[in-house]
């Protein structure tokens, strides 16, 4: 229940001089400056002290280590390099931008085989990009929030988004998400400086759309669709559509796909004229557009099935603590802008946009079949500046929330605090694949109690300040969650991410293999494709998809020390296919990840030669 003093409803105005005036020293360089700042404290530290996280870090990584290798950096391959005589099969389902960054920093370091395996600290370098991006990211979106509704918006909203854990969490992965979230949100940020504001300013018009096309490069059409339709619906609604020529939306469509069209154009004409194919025997039309968006959308190919509600459950738990302000944060901002049509100012006319953005993103990808954790990222930065709104118009004294209100507010903090304490396998399914997979529970504890602390004394603090304190104490609870969230930041990016990662790594196993086999030792991975054995062997291992190829690459190297990697819920059907001397030596050598064993088999002795034709000649 609101506060009857509050003021009306109606279109929202601009933050008075006054109330930004103490944080002016944000406006220039080193307003940016400072988010930058935030941003590589926050993510950099440790940030190559783990392995790729299969199967997407390792996916990526190979088939960018494969165009160093082949030198061919417009047709992505994956299990295939030059000299090999395996087919050559193409890998269509990402677009080229991401491998690009990752296959930058490899030609720089050097990925040609070695006995010794990949360098270390690699995997530093193959994340350094998205971190820089994820960063960049929080720099977007505190410039929106500073341009048009004051510093403090603009660094609140910043803080916001770089502590929810998906993005925190996102920002240390080599993966297409964070490319797109970071250029979507520049591309926003700066189609809505150079057209929503009072003075046009087309160089931010036309980088915004350079940005989105980038945004399609990194990710697919979903860059260009959301702020198309998110525009699209801002005019209806609005009816400013004398703003629209503002906007230059033919040339700057013609920018984005001179940005985005060419990499597409040319995989799809040498894809349809030379019959390539991925390992699926998909071409890339079939592979990216039919099946990795229409289907996607249409049908279901992967990850979960859900309602609507699927993502508002991934949205509590990936923004902790601020989902609760940023749902009602959106509710107040649709409150305060209706009927303001295209009389609302230049901050309305923004709040507006972020509204949509919020919206119009949550709709697509509850419409979609296929539903992921992270597919709840794009609409994270909009959602994180209408929380910023509404927390700094409390903070202000503007927006007064009456006691249900309040109690509402504290109430799901605390639950979704609850939830995450006892259940931290919540904080990796944000970014990982197969759901189902075995959680380490154990190596967990330390940071389920890290964050269960963290938590619940947040969520007292904030019950403290917003249940019982006087005016002046209650503004106190934004300084409370401000600190609760960078403290669950740091602990969760420079300690969780660290404890988690040998489980879905296969690094230190091939670390161990590397250092453990003699010249011409093989490999073989037994009825498991994870994509990180790809990668870590540099494309070497030997994929044993069935018993009969299992058995024919045992005995094609019985005078060899034989490696393997196995499933741990596999290890007994392997033992199954071996001999009574074969299971003798075998060796498990490493059991930390709770996933997979490295095995090994000790060479065989020679067989017998067979016995002469006929008996004995007397």
């Amino acid at each position: 229940m609101e506060n009857p003093q509050q003021p009306p409803a109606g279109p929202p105005a601009a933050p008075p001089a006054s109330a930004t005036g103490r944080l002016a020293w944000l406006q220039g360089t080193r307003g940016w400056l400072l988010v930058a700042a935030l941003g590589l404290a926050l993510y950099l530290p440790w940030l190559g002290s783990t392995g790729l996280w299969d199967p997407w870090e390792p996916h990526y990584a190979e088939v960018a280590r494969e165009m160093v290798v082949s030198g061919n950096w417009l047709e992505p391959t994956w299990e295939w390099s030059p000299g090999q005589s395996r087919d050559r099969k193409h890998f269509f389902s990402k677009p080229a931008l991401t491998l690009w960054l990752l296959a930058a920093p490899m030609a720089l370091a050097g990925v040609e085989p070695s006995p010794a395996g990949l360098r270390p600290g690699l995997e530093w370098l193959l994340r350094l990009p998205f971190a820089l991006l994820a960063i960049a990211g929080l720099v977007f979106a505190f410039l929106l929030g500073r341009r048009f509704f004051g510093p403090r918006v603009g660094l609140l909203a910043a803080v916001i988004l770089a502590t929810c854990p998906q993005y925190y969490f996102i920002a240390r992965q080599a993966m297409t998400d964070m490319p797109f979230v970071a250029l979507l949100t520049g591309g926003m940020a700066l189609l809505a400086g150079g057209g929503l504001d009072d003075r046009p300013r087309p160089g931010l018009l036309y980088t915004g759309y350079a940005l989105l096309g980038l945004g399609v490069l990194a990710k697919g059409l979903l860059a260009a669709l959301l702020p198309g339709l998110v525009f699209l619906l801002y005019f209806v609604i609005s009816w400013d559509w004398a703003r629209l020529a503002r906007m230059r939306v033919w040339s700057g469509a013609a920018l984005l796909i001179a940005v985005a069209a060419p990499w597409f154009v040319y995989l799809s004409l040498t894809s349809a004229l030379q019959a390539l194919q991925d390992d699926e025997g998909k071409t890339f039309f079939q592979r990216f557009f039919l099946h990795d968006h229409l289907y996607r959308l249409a049908s279901g190919v992967h990850g979960d099935r859900g309602t609507f509600a699927y993502f508002i459950e991934q949205l509590g738990l990936g923004t902790h603590p601020w989902f609760p302000f940023m749902a009602w944060g959106a509710v107040r901002s649709a409150r305060r802008l209706e009927g303001g049509g295209a009389a609302l100012d230049r901050a309305g006319r923004v709040e507006l946009l972020l509204w949509l953005w919020a919206v119009a993103g949550f709709a697509l990808v509850a419409l979609s079949v296929t539903k992921f954790h992270h597919y709840a990222l794009p609409m994270v930065p909009a959602l994180a500046l209408l929380a910023a709104l509404w927390l700094d118009r409390f903070a202000r004294g503007e927006e007064r929330p009456g006691r249900l209100t309040a109690l509402a507010l504290v109430l799901f903090v605390a639950l979704i605090s609850r939830d995450l304490g006892l259940l931290p396998k919540a904080f990796t399914d944000l970014f990982v694949y197969k759901y189902e997979r075995p959680f380490p529970a154990a190596e967990a504890l330390v940071g389920q109690i890290g964050f269960a602390a963290l938590f619940g004394l947040m969520a007292l603090g904030l019950a403290g300040l917003l249940l019982r304190g006087r005016e002046q104490l209650r503004r106190l609870a934004l300084p409370v969650l401000v600190a609760g969230a960078l403290a669950s930041a740091v602990w969760g990016g420079w300690y969780y991410f660290q404890a988690m990662g040998p489980h879905w790594s296969q690094r230190h196993l091939f670390d161990a293999y590397h250092a453990l086999r003699a010249p011409d030792d093989p490999i073989g991975a037994y009825l498991m494709n994870w994509r990180g054995e790809t990668f870590y062997s540099q494309n070497e291992v030997t994929q044993l998809k069935n018993n009969a190829g299992l058995k024919a690459w045992l005995a094609e190297h019985r005078d060899r020390r034989r490696f393997l990697l196995v499933e741990q819920a596999r290890l007994e059907k392997l033992k199954e296919q071996l001999g009574p001397e074969q299971r003798k030596s075998l060796r498990v050598l490493d059991r930390t990840c709770n996933k997979f064993f490295l095995l090994s088999l000790e060479p065989e002795p020679p067989a017998p030669p067979p016995a002469p034709a006929g008996g004995a000649q007397g």
